[in-house]
């Protein structure tokens, strides 16, 4: 165990860590040495395969894979880097040269520097004996060639070389409000390492750890390796069974150049005598940065040139360290350079192990836990507060980004988790909270938000490490119920005269605003994504509002209702329109008052061209916005389809105005103040497939009729599943469709000289066995048809009769109908990190998924779906053999499995390739969850 009591031992070691070795005889260094050195110690390194479940300082969840080597094989403890360990929720397996693997147990991470300590089983290896690297820091020296092994860019048992340039870089920065190494000084060399090799081994000829490697220069081939002297101590202490002190002043230090010290304030004779105790020494030590409320803040300065501790010269950071770490919770006399003026201070030593978060509050899917030292760097504030790991939910919504640091919850100091967990189990789902917080941006700006609390999706825990059990058990926690009274809410009337017509303040009294998000990635669809809309009260009794499908575009999530600017509500989402970009949402017209809201009119007559209409609607403020103008055309809409399948609008003639205002959506007006049709917003994708894109276009009112007749009378819609195209008569006289067909269809629909042509067929359906793409539909049931509406109506019963034209032939064939519901979704599994579902319409129609298996939606970086590659857009198919037709055959495969117990999973994507692939169950951290609706209500299910 090496100490630095005395200032001879410390400046020994510190000469042997700057001055260049003798140089090695060409014999020594021969490749065929290197070669024997390399075969004798590589089946001693390892490849760790990490999957960080939780973002946790800094650290995103993610999946990765790393180096490590073994340092002690009958303890089976491993060394890698800091960030390979992780100071959050971590698991990992290594695998050796001989592709055998085993389960690592995080023992330790050093709280500054970086490198940390993974822990095996070592009677879990059978067929491999691995070397034992012995660790050396005294050894490298510039001008040293060495070697490093380990597992480059993903690649196994790759082996660089290189030659030391530097012992005294400083510490690389990765970025901030990430990990940062400081207070040390780095060896650097041009190996060009890249991802993977973290934690690598850098060893000499006799294949001795001279440093470990950390990072890498992504715009050079520069190195950077960690010297092994705080490594070498720790080992030790973790062999003795000893505890790992490491003490801080909370300050960081760097090496300024004597030229620089002279500017700062040392004097000529100050630098002779530093010089005389170290030819070799370069500079001294200056303080760069102190945390404030800390015991240093209070007596140190930045800028201070540090001269001795307790009466010692100090020339380098080993010293530094050796008297924090041996003073813990005692004060040291530092003697300081500032300016002109020789200061001593008493200044406390704090417990850096205190300064690491040990626990974390999991709470609608956002991740808090207390401020760690690195991270309050980072801020440059005092290590107190809630850090924001991980935003998600209502927190995304109120717009706390994160990495952001709480500080007030309604009035209330937060200086820690415990804290802040107590004050928040005061809050009942659906209070909102007054909080402020401090983003990494802006660190000196005190931030205002208002959440709402809502706890219904996801889990209420509270984890908390244990070095024993290897993870961090996690506790369910219930807050309070919401014990208040329904409170009516009550309007402020505007007393100023109304500017407008009356027909537009008839309207106006009709308008709210909507707002909507889903919890999870499901459908196609990005979970935390709020929608914004404009809704239409079509019955103040019920308290029915009719809004886009496109702002409320799944049954699954939360919806409120704002009226006039001034009262939200929340909403019940009652009818999703299986096929149109429409739904009825509710709300409880009892909790509002003074309202004045008054439902409006849906007028019974069709738009036609040059029809004269006002548009009007409600901006993003919720301002009453409105202009007159005239209808352009009505025709097909037709839109982009996104790569991942989701519902988009297809088979529908909609509006489009002369110069309309797009800024809206809102309703048309006819004449008479009658809603003659909603001016709604659709979605398309973009050229790559995936951006959004917004169009604005007026769907009929006879769409409005129907989506609440079909939700009074719970109707579902009768649909063939076909995605229709029109097409111009040339193009099916050219395939020799018969006249009097033409003229039939022509005539059945004077205004409509197009034909419609099959484009796409869901699979699965009874369509999809006897249509096919590009044939052109003529009747249903004998009527001839050429348009979306025709084609609906006349198929709202279980089975018709189709006639089509395919291969110059006109056939006839009864076909069964799909009846589909308001409610789009009534199941989500979670598992392994996927969210889980059975295939979703939009995916029938525009992939072509069949209906048997569970579609992939999604899934979690960081969790077993990453590690194993078993990605979304795919169905599982069979589990362990097993034929996974539903979602209770998945369950029932499932549901009983244990922690760590391997699933055999076969999959099939979009062009019907199958794969086989195992997947091991992490139960700690990946809980089986089932999400259901049942008796119009969402309910969550624990399986293990």
């Amino acid at each position: 165990m090496i100490q630095f009591r005395t200032f001879k031992t410390s400046l020994v070691l510190f000469t042997a860590l700057i001055t260049t070795a003798c140089v090695s005889t060409s014999n020594q260094t021969s490749p065929n040495n290197w070669n024997k050195t390399v075969k004798r110690v590589s089946n001693g390194v390892v490849s760790i395969q990490m999957d960080v479940p939780v973002s946790f300082d800094g650290k995103w969840n993610s999946s990765s894979t790393a180096t490590g080597f073994v340092v002690d094989k009958a303890k089976g403890l491993i060394l890698t880097n800091r960030h390979v360990v992780t100071p959050g929720p971590v698991t990992a397996k290594a695998i050796f040269i001989n592709n055998e693997e085993v389960e690592l147990t995080p023992v330790y991470i050093d709280p500054v520097h970086d490198f940390g300590f993974y822990q095996y089983k070592p009677e879990q290896l059978k067929h491999i004996q691995p070397h034992e690297f012995s660790l050396n820091p005294n050894s490298a020296h510039v001008g040293q060639e060495i070697r490093i092994i380990g597992n480059d860019a993903g690649q196994k048992v790759a082996i660089l070389d290189g030659t030391i340039s530097r012992l005294d870089r400083d510490a690389p920065n990765y970025g901030l409000g990430r990990y940062n190494d400081f207070n040390t000084f780095y060896i650097q060399a041009a190996t060009a390492s890249t991802g993977g090799s973290s934690g690598s081994p850098v060893i000499n000829i006799k294949g001795e750890a001279v440093a470990l490697n950390a990072g890498s220069q992504s715009k050079s081939a520069n190195a950077f390796y960690l010297p092994l002297y705080q490594v070498q101590r720790a080992l030790e202490k973790l062999q003795q069974g000893q505890a790992i002190s490491r003490g801080t002043i909370q300050t960081t230090f760097e090496l300024s150049a004597f030229s620089e010290l002279k500017r700062l304030g040392l004097s000529s004779e100050q630098e002779t005598q530093y010089r005389q105790i170290d030819t070799a020494a370069k500079g001294l030590l200056v303080i760069k940065s102190i945390i404030p409320a800390s015991s240093a803040a209070n007596n140190l300065a930045v800028g201070d040139i540090l001269l001795k501790i307790n009466d010692q010269a100090i020339l380098n950071f080993i010293q530094l360290e050796s008297f924090f770490n041996d003073n813990i919770g005692q004060s040291i006399s530092m003697t300081v350079q500032r300016q002109s003026e020789l200061v001593t201070v008493d200044v406390k030593v704090d417990d850096l192990e205190q300064l690491l978060p040990k626990s974390y509050l999991k709470m609608s899917n956002n991740i808090f836990h207390d401020l760690s030292y690195q991270q309050a760097r980072h801020f440059n504030l005092p290590v107190a507060g809630v850090y924001l790991a991980q935003n998600a939910g209502d927190f995304k919504q109120a717009g706390i980004p994160s990495y952001s640091l709480i500080t007030e919850l309604n009035d209330i100091k937060i200086n820690n988790l415990e804290q802040f967990k107590t004050e928040i189990n005061k809050i009942a789902d659906g209070e909102k909270v007054h909080l402020r917080y401090t983003s990494l941006q802006n660190p000196t700006v005190s931030n205002y938000a208002l959440v709402e609390i809502n706890r219904n999706w996801f889990e209420y825990s509270y984890c908390k490490q244990n070095i024993e059990l290897g993870y961090w058990p996690c506790a369910n926690l219930t807050a309070v119920t919401n014990s208040k009274k329904s409170i009516k809410e009550k309007l402020v009337t505007n007393s100023k005269a109304q500017q407008n017509t009356d027909l537009l303040t008839q309207i106006q009294s009709s308008l709210v605003q909507v707002k909507f998000s889903s919890p999870y990635s499901i459908q196609g669809r990005r979970n935390n994504v709020g929608r914004y809309g404009t809704g239409l009260v079509v019955d103040a009794k019920k308290g029915w509002v009719i809004v886009d499908k496109s702002v409320v575009f799944s049954h699954l999530g939360d919806a409120k209702i704002i009226f006039n600017n001034q009262v939200e509500l929340d909403a019940k989402i009652e009818y999703l329109h299986p096929i149109h970009n429409l739904a009825l949402i509710s709300y409880q017209p009892e909790q509002i008052e003074n309202a004045r809201i008054t439902p409006a009119k849906i007028s019974k007559k069709t738009l036609k061209r040059d029809d004269p209409v006002i548009q009007v609607g409600l901006n993003y403020d919720g301002e009453l916005e409105y202009r007159s103008t005239q209808v352009d055309l009505v025709q097909q809409m037709l839109l982009r389809e996104f790569r991942v399948p989701q519902h988009i609008q297809q088979n529908l003639e909609v509006v489009h105005l002369v110069n309309p205002n797009n800024v809206i959506d809102g309703v048309l007006l006819n004449q008479q103040g009658e809603v003659a049709a909603l001016w709604s917003t659709f979605e398309e994708s973009g050229q790559n497939g995936s951006d959004l894109v917004e169009l604005s276009a007026g769907i009929l009112a006879e769409f409005i009729h129907e989506i609440i007749d079909l939700a009074q009378h719970s109707k579902p819609v009768y649909s063939l599943e076909l995605s229709l195209n029109q097409i111009p008569p040339i193009y099916a006289v050219k395939r020799g469709l018969p006249k009097d067909w033409l003229s039939k269809i022509l005539a059945s629909n004077p205004e409509s000289q197009k034909l419609l042509a099959i484009y796409n067929i869901a699979a699965d359906t009874p369509s999809s066995e006897l249509l096919k793409r590009g044939d052109i539909l003529l009747a249903i049931d004998g009527n001839p048809v050429s348009s979306f509406r025709q084609v609906e109506k006349l198929t709202q019963k279980q089975e018709v009769e189709v006639t089509y034209f395919r291969a110059g032939k006109v056939d006839t064939k009864q076909i069964k109908t799909t009846a589909l519901n308001g409610v789009d979704i009534e199941q989500v599994l979670y598992w392994s990190g996927m969210y889980l579902h059975t295939p979703h319409r939009a995916a029938q129609l525009q992939a072509h998924v069949g209906t048997k298996g569970l579609y992939i939606a999604s899934y979690n970086y960081g969790s077993p779906a990453t590690r194993y590659s078993i990605y979304a857009m795919r169905r599982i198919i069979e589990i362990d053999g097993k034929t996974i037709d539903n979602t209770e055959d998945f369950i029932q495969a499932v549901k009983h499995k244990q922690h760590q117990d391997s699933v055999l999973i076969k999959t099939i994507d979009f062009s019907n390739n199958i794969a086989v692939q195992t997947l091991k169950l992490d139960n700690h951290y990946w809980p089986f969850t089932e999400v259901k609706f049942e008796n119009n209500d969402w309910k969550m299910i624990q399986h293990n």
